[in-house]
């Protein structure tokens, strides 16, 4: 009897162990807490029951209504209805604070960038104009 009860609970670990893996990849980086999704991936590979057991305590999200990246995955019957006032595109203030600085460096860079191609045609008019025949 105690190797069946034995045999049990170690199915029941792996069983545990593989739903933990399968959790750490699909869950969106952005809302993972205290550690990178690649570091939470090792611990829960490399240090099987004890892995499992800190990935659910520590570093799956408390709050699992959805992942960021996909919100229709868990049917549409579970997303909330559209907010009463319309959101500013300019404002991130919705988002999570994680999501907010991410889009917030996004826009930046897609600002930056825009600068220099602006700058670059400005360069190229002046050089344009400035090597023309005078006449």
């Amino acid at each position: 009897m105690p190797d069946i009860v034995a045999g049990l609970v170690g199915i029941g670990f792996l069983v545990l162990w593989l739903y933990c893996i399968y959790d750490v990849i699909t869950t969106d980086e952005a809302i993972i807490r205290h550690l990178p999704k690649i570091v939470w991936l090792l611990i829960v590979i490399f240090l099987f029951e004890l892995g499992s057991i800190l990935w659910l305590a520590l570093g799956r999200p408390q709050i699992w209504t959805r992942q960021v990246h996909d919100p229709q995955r868990y049917g549409s019957h579970r997303i909330r209805s559209a907010p009463s006032r319309p959101v500013d595109e300019e404002s991130f203030d919705h988002l999570s604070p994680i999501v907010r600085h991410r889009e917030e460096l996004t826009r930046l860079h897609m600002l930056e960038a825009q600068l220099r191609r602006r700058e670059e045609e400005l360069r190229r008019r002046e050089l344009g104009e400035g090597s023309g025949p005078v006449g």
